[in-house]
């Protein structure tokens, strides 16, 4: 769960507290899980929940500070971006959409598509093989090659030359 919240981008000291909250609020309330059916999922909820409250919270706290007295008539923390930090964003941006372009047309066009439905469109291996007209195992399969593809392409130096062989 802690990982998790790391990787919302939430700040160490409220993902701690978050998590305490959760299960507090577990134990308080003597939620069952066993008429839960993915308590997982339900904890991931939770918590995600409770870090968004906590933010909102505070984002509530600094908007009522902003508007109060001396202290609220200059911003914590200002940023002014230039046409050139612009510039450099832009750049940044057409570059990594050329190299994710050039990969992706490494790609058969079957093997785009199980990509693009599984991870853009979040569909699961049953919905993707129903509409590829194929069967989940070998849709799994598509997915799986068309993965270790990818990661022959993106970076070879990690796979073996077994892998290269393969896709050669």
């Amino acid at each position: 769960m802690y990982a998790y919240a790391l990787f919302l981008g939430f700040p160490k000291e409220i993902i701690m507290d978050a998590i305490h909250d959760v299960f507090y609020k577990v134990h308080v309330n003597k939620v069952s899980f066993e008429k839960i059916r993915n308590p997982k999922f339900y904890l991931f909820c939770s918590l995600k929940n409770r870090l968004i409250d906590i933010c909102r919270k505070k984002r509530d706290y600094l908007e009522l500070t902003e508007n109060s007295g001396e202290m609220g008539k200059s911003a914590p923390f200002t940023l002014h971006v230039t046409i050139e930090d612009e510039m450099i964003r832009t750049e940044d941006l057409e570059e990594i959409a050329q190299k994710v372009e050039k990969i992706l047309n490494s790609l058969t066009n079957r093997q785009k598509e199980i990509i693009y439905h599984r991870y853009i469109n979040e569909y699961s291996y049953e919905e993707i093989a129903e509409l590829m007209q194929i069967s989940v195992p070998a849709c799994r399969n598509l997915h799986s090659k068309s993965m270790a593809k990818l990661k022959v392409i993106f970076n070879p130096a990690l796979s073996s030359v077994r892998q290269i062989i393969f896709f050669i």
